[in-house]
Formats: structure tokens, C-alpha cells, sequence
């Protein structure tokens, strides 16, 4: 797992403030974060950790997108969370204290903000609203969770990749503006991150092709009417 190390100060400056573990706290808080962090560049197919990896640090997403997965008992490939700049991860494992249970891979060229165990807990100890924020991020999380398993259970195909294609629109920069928007992942990525078979989600993407919605490319996926899609995606089937 090669890394490039970078300055965490030249590289955070105003960004700093757009973690979403630091919206709404002090500014001393956020400058004792600052100074205990570290950021890498990872390249695209690179791992930041798998399984059985030490739960030794804690991750925030500061550019470029990560998956995170699991395998199942058949060895197939669970897609558990598209991460987004902004975003923590790898915060689980070391909160129990135990070892990797997912691995961390980066979908495309990303920035990594890297805390060390010991340094995290001590900020959490110091700043009790680095907690709450914390507690909140684990519990959206979870809510995710919960939503994705009723989707599978209940919603067919088609909707569940136009709800996904909605999510992973929202995180992407000027996401309220109706312009085209490219989602740097595959159709597989996609047909395990909604529970479904790589041939079932193409004929679902197809059909929004076909209606002028979006256009499929190389690893990735062009969304021409992002508008369009909200619509078609919200309206009774």
C-alpha cells in the first residue's frame, strides 16, 4: 500500500472546516485536529486497509472518492458505502477496538486525512462535541444501512438504481445544479452498492440511456439530466 505523504497544513487550510466531524465545533478543536492529522494521496484501485489490517487510525475523505466493502461467505463483493469528500471512515473498527472488518479502496485519484487511535481518542476525551459529532456521523450511517435493506427487500431494480444514482449525484460538487454530472464508478460497483446483478442493473441503466437520462462510459457513468432523473426517480411507479 504505497502513500504520498503531503503537509497536512499546506494541504487543509480553509477545507478543514467542511469535515463533517468538525461542522459546528470550537476553533481550538479544530486546530488541535489539525495539527495531530496527516494527508496522502492514494491512487485510483489503491487500498487505504482490508480486512484483518490494525484498526490503527481513523480516515476523513478531503478529495476523490473510496468504497467501502466486504466480502460475502461465496466471496462475493458486498458494497457497503460509496464514501464521499467530507466523509469519515475506518472509525469503526478502531471505536471497538478490533480489527479491519472492510476494506477501504479508492475509486479514483483522492486526497486522505489520516489520525492516529491514540490521538483521536485523546481529541474525543478533550472536545466532548468531537463525540456528539461523531455519535451523529455513526448514526446517519446507520440509518443508510437500514434504508438500503428495506430497498432491497421491498423496491424493484430500476428504482433502487435511480435512488443510488440520486445519492451519488448529491455528493458531487455544484450537485443543485442541473448540469451532467459524471459518477466515476462501474456498473458492478453500482450492482453490488444496491443489492443487485450486474445484468439486471445494466437494463436499468439502459432504459434511463435510452430516455436521454444519462450515458454510459468507461468505468463510469454520465448523468446528462440530473433534474430528470430526480423526477422520474420521485414520482409514484
Amino acid at each position: 500500500m504505497s502513500l504520498e505523504t503531503q503537509s497536512a497544513n499546506n494541504c487543509i487550510g480553509p477545507w478543514l472546516g467542511q469535515l463533517e466531524l468538525l461542522t459546528g465545533v470550537s476553533q481550538q478543536a479544530q486546530r488541535r485536529f489539525n495539527a495531530m492529522i496527516r494527508t496522502t494521496k492514494r491512487r485510483r484501485g489503491e487500498w487505504v486497509f482490508v480486512p484483518g489490517d490494525a484498526a490503527d487510525s481513523v480516515y476523513l475523505l478531503q478529495h476523490g472518492r473510496m468504497k467501502i466493502t466486504a466480502l460475502s461467505e461465496d466471496g462475493h463483493e458486498v458494497l457497503h458505502q460509496i464514501v464521499g469528500p467530507g466523509e469519515i471512515f475506518g472509525d469503526t473498527s478502531v471505536l471497538l477496538g478490533i480489527p479491519r472488518t472492510t476494506s477501504a479502496q479508492a475509486l479514483e485519484a483522492s486526497l486522505v486525512c489520516e489520525i492516529y487511535r491514540k490521538d483521536f481518542e485523546t481529541l474525543l476525551s478533550m472536545y466532548p462535541e468531537l463525540s456528539f459529532r461523531l455519535l451523529k456521523s455513526v448514526g446517519l450511517r446507520l440509518k443508510k444501512a437500514e434504508a438500503k435493506l428495506v430497498n432491497v427487500i421491498c423496491k424493484d431494480i430500476s428504482r433502487r438504481v435511480r435512488e443510488a444514482l440520486i445519492d451519488l449525484v448529491s455528493k458531487e460538487p455544484h450537485a443543485g445544479l442541473n448540469r451532467p454530472v459524471r459518477i466515476k464508478l462501474t456498473q458492478q460497483d453500482l450492482a453490488n452498492l444496491i443489492g443487485a446483478s450486474r445484468q439486471k442493473t445494466w437494463e436499468a441503466l439502459k432504459e434511463l440511456e435510452d430516455c436521454g437520462v444519462l450515458k454510459l462510459m468507461y468505468r463510469s457513468i454520465l448523468v446528462l439530466a440530473p433534474q430528470t432523473l430526480r423526477k422520474r426517480t420521485f414520482m409514484p411507479d
